[in-house]
């Protein structure tokens, strides 16, 4: 592949950085012990979400829940059966659906940070309708990655959400988030230090006019210099092409506009956040201490680094080979299960309940 190769696979890492991956069609529920009913959710333009609401079978109250919400990527309904069956043991509901255009989801799929918040608040407002079956007072969001990122917004709103967890969430300011986040990779990936500036730079002032409303002239003109920062420091052209192409395209921009500290230091509500020390996808190294800046003044936000585990909370384990690698689905890890268990259910249960 060669050395300017090699960096463009690590700058495509670097841009699909909150991405999940492609998932196997979910564990079917325990009907003995759930009650499932399917969801379709009006979203814009046009779309109709497919959904599963889980509601425990035994329960003889309105329960709490929590609202679901994947990663980046085509996630479908049901991708986290581990931690969901956690849930619905202990009496609180679930709900999970499809992206649009994923699953029995309408629309085209579409995975620009904007989209998905759009249909994930579509999902959220589906719930608080919902009071015939749930609390509607007593709504939590758990997020993975890029649902790790739209749950705090969608907790900000009125009425607000009870509690949060975040795992793997992407932290730090607008722009620079995403910046400090391909200066690591690439310089990972062998690229000098001065080329490595050069190109964040370039970067930084393309992104800028690009999700800012530049003039076509000048995104153009900004443009150009991205792709010659790149050739100058050893990819081929095309391959510079090609990075700079990805860019642009509106998934990856919107990623640039993300301003997670803005949302994080908003919350007043619980928050659980779990980093894996075994990120390769998002910097646990950038994003952790960013997190706890952010949420310095909530009275009850918990950050946790958790060992041998990736980006998808996946166990570290031996295969029969007698390699290491990480197995599972996503949210199997034992040990984050034990502490979303502890967690999310004292701060659900404890909240006021509806009369």
């Amino acid at each position: 592949m060669g050395r300017s190769g090699h960096l463009a696979g690590v700058l495509l890492s670097v841009v699909l950085s909150l991405s999940g991956e492609a998932l196997a069609a979910p564990i079917m529920p325990d009907t003995a012990n759930i009650r499932v009913e399917q969801a379709h959710i009006r979203s814009t333009p046009g779309v109709v979400l497919a959904g599963e609401l889980h509601l425990p079978a035994s329960s003889s109250e309105r329960p709490p829940i929590v609202l679901l919400l994947g990663g980046g990527g085509a996630s479908p309904h049901g991708i986290y059966p581990l931690p969901e069956a956690q849930l619905n043991a202990k009496g609180i509901a679930t709900f999970s659906f499809d992206k649009r255009g994923v699953g029995q989801s309408t629309g085209t799929f579409q995975d620009a940070i904007d989209i998905a918040e759009q249909d994930a608040r579509a999902a959220l407002l589906y719930l608080r309708q919902r009071s015939d079956v749930i609390d509607t007072d007593r709504i939590a969001i758990l997020g993975l990655s890029q649902g790790a990122v739209i749950a705090p917004v969608l907790a900000v709103e009125n009425p607000p959400v009870v509690a949060l967890v975040l795992l793997a969430a992407p932290a730090g300011q607008r722009g620079r988030m995403f910046l400090d986040g391909m200066r690591v990779k690439l310089t990972a990936g062998g690229m000098d230090a001065k080329a490595v500036e050069h190109v964040v730079e370039a970067t930084r002032l393309y992104l800028d006019d690009l999700t800012g409303g530049g003039s076509a002239n000048t995104i153009a003109a900004r443009r150009r210099v991205v792709v010659q920062s790149f050739v100058a420091a050893g990819w081929r052209a095309d391959l510079a092409e090609g990075a700079v192409k990805t860019l642009g395209d509106p998934a990856t921009a919107s990623l640039y506009t993300v301003a997670a500290n803005d949302n994080l230091a908003q919350l007043k509500v619980p928050v659980l956040a779990i980093y894996p020390a075994n990120d390769t996808t998002v910097s646990t190294a950038l994003s952790m201490p960013e997190a706890r800046r952010a949420l310095a003044n909530n009275h009850d936000a918990m950050i946790v680094e958790m060992p041998d585990v990736e980006h998808g909370f996946k166990p570290l384990v031996t295969t029969p080979s007698g390699k290491k690698d990480y197995a599972g689905w996503p949210i199997s890890d034992p040990a984050t299960l034990r502490v979303i268990d502890h967690w999310l259910p004292q701060r659900l249960l404890r909240a006021g309940k509806r009369p």
